[in-house]
């Protein structure tokens, strides 16, 4: 799971490559060079560098993409990269968890030449009077055309279905039945898109056109399945709420553009913004957060600082900047089984984040499945679609996963992980936003947390091996959400 020390490049390039350009900082330190996560607003553009910078991209054929108060991302050709930094563009192999549980050999992009920092993926660029660095996109992870049917298969595996068991077990249906359904609340998401189904319809959700983030792709579609069946959780908790979907996928559903969409949702000025994705590292780390990610970390910082609730997904035995960032709430995952009893699912990432002090990974927790595939949640999404084949076939590699029952082309599938905990998580935030307007995010954070189901039994992903124990612990953070316990406690607060 371990970077190589010296990585092997090599000259597999994309010809459209996703980055970010950091503009010169009014607080005078580079975002490259923070040290803590105490606030980002020292790291806002100077004055004008902004436009500056972004005139600098522009002149050496890069498109901007989505901006923010720190910077901007951008979309080109390797030469126009080449041409903005005076480096080279070359790609190299890591190791590390992917979807599914599964470790592959994944390609990044670095900058490289001369004049480049030693940093993986970060480059300078002689604008130096506006551009503090130029950061490539990392890999990222979701943490997992015939019309659909509207209600789901019957298939012999255990699992639960949404809306009605996910709303039961998260004790959401009291407060639907009191009326308070996060209405009219705005949930960004952003991941691999959001693409129709009967679903949604029959149900009267209220899903916004999607927004597509990468050049010639569609918004109608999701190559992969995931952004469309993980959406499902927010309604499951949150019916009333509107979502806001973003595609940061390319044609083949990667996710190239994954802190473009995040960017371009945080200026949309949602009132939550649930991300069920985020990047891999060595763990326990060697050293302190790269260059790249405490860019990233800061622009989400950002958000938070702009009281939009933001929710991350904490990994489904992965390890990343994106649930550590303060202010974040970190979803893990539990588990509830036929009996109803709860556990730790051990498909969920779980520790205490070596980079910021007091933050432990998970927050709180979401119903995940278990190892070996999270085959858990009854999920629509596109038929044939990437999801919709993988689930319903037995994988070669382990013979204890097998398929979940469903067909390669019906348009639903059992999946979970915390990417289904993390959009739970953000239903739970907009219901208790429609019933209480004005809540910041940290009171949002502190009334999930506050009141959440305790978990004693079970341990997390076997990566980390922390265990459930009485009280907040390492495996499930402060436990199992329980809507409508938050929702009682925001509404007997004072104001």
């Amino acid at each position: 799971m371990t970077s190589p020390t010296t990585p092997h490049y090599g000259q597999d390039v994309p010809e459209t490559v996703y980055g970010y350009v950091s503009a010169r900082s009014q607080g005078g330190v580079p975002m490259t060079q923070a040290t803590s996560f105490e606030s980002a607003t020292p790291f806002r553009a100077e004055g004008d560098s902004r436009q500056r910078a972004e005139e600098y991209a522009r002149t050496a054929g890069l498109t901007v993409t989505a901006e923010s108060r720190l910077g901007f991302t951008v979309a080109g050709t390797p030469a126009a990269y080449e041409q903005l930094t005076s480096g080279r563009l070359a790609s190299y192999e890591v190791r590390q968890r992917v979807s599914m549980n599964r470790t592959r050999t994944v390609t990044h992009l670095d900058i490289i030449g001369d004049r480049q920092p030693d940093a993986r993926g970060i480059g300078s660029a002689p604008g130096e009077d506006a551009i503090e660095a130029v950061a490539l996109e990392r890999p990222r992870t979701p943490m997992h055309v015939l019309p659909a049917a509207a209600t789901p298969p019957e298939v012999t595996a255990f699992h639960l279905e949404l809306p009605d068991d996910v709303a039961r077990l998260l004790n959401a249906a009291q407060a639907h039945q009191a009326g308070e359904v996060g209405r009219a609340v705005q949930v960004a998401m952003v991941d691999t898109g959001q693409a129709p189904h009967a679903f949604f319809s029959a149900h009267g959700y209220d899903v916004a056109p999607t927004v597509a983030l990468v050049p010639g792709t569609s918004p109608a579609e999701d190559p992969v399945g995931h952004g469309t069946g993980e959406s499902a959780n927010i309604f499951a908790v949150a019916p009333g709420a509107r979502l806001r979907p973003y595609r940061a996928s390319n044609r083949q559903g990667r996710l190239t553009a994954a802190v473009a969409g995040f960017l371009r949702a945080k200026a949309d000025g949602p009132q939550v913004l649930t991300n069920s994705w985020g990047g891999d590292g060595e763990f326990p780390p060697a050293g302190p957060p790269s260059q790249a990610d405490v860019i990233f970390a800061l622009e989400v910082l950002d958000a938070v600082e702009q009281g939009i609730v933001v929710v991350f997904s904490g990994g489904n035995g992965q390890f990343a900047i994106e649930p550590q960032v303060p202010g974040v709430i970190a979803a893990g995952g539990v588990f509830a089984g036929p009996d109803g009893r709860l556990q730790a699912s051990n498909y969920a990432s779980g520790y205490v984040s070596p980079w910021v002090d007091g933050v432990v990974v998970p927050t709180v927790s979401g119903l995940v499945g278990m190892l070996p595939r999270a085959q858990y949640l009854m999920l629509p999404v596109p038929p044939e679609c990437e999801i919709d084949v993988g689930e319903s076939l037995p994988d070669p590699g382990d013979p204890s996963a097998l398929a979940d029952g469903t067909t390669r082309m019906d348009g639903w599938a059992l999946f979970s992980g915390t990417s289904a905990a993390a959009p739970q998580i953000a239903g739970a935030a907009a219901v208790l936003l429609g019933a209480r307007p004005g809540l910041t995010p940290a009171q949002v954070g502190e009334a999930l947390v506050r009141t959440a189901t305790d978990v004693t039994a079970g341990t997390c992903h076997p990566r980390f091996g922390n265990r459930a124990r009485l009280g907040p612990d390492k495996a499930t953070g402060a436990g199992l959400v329980d809507v409508s316990a938050a929702l009682d406690f925001v509404l007997t607060q004072n104001p």
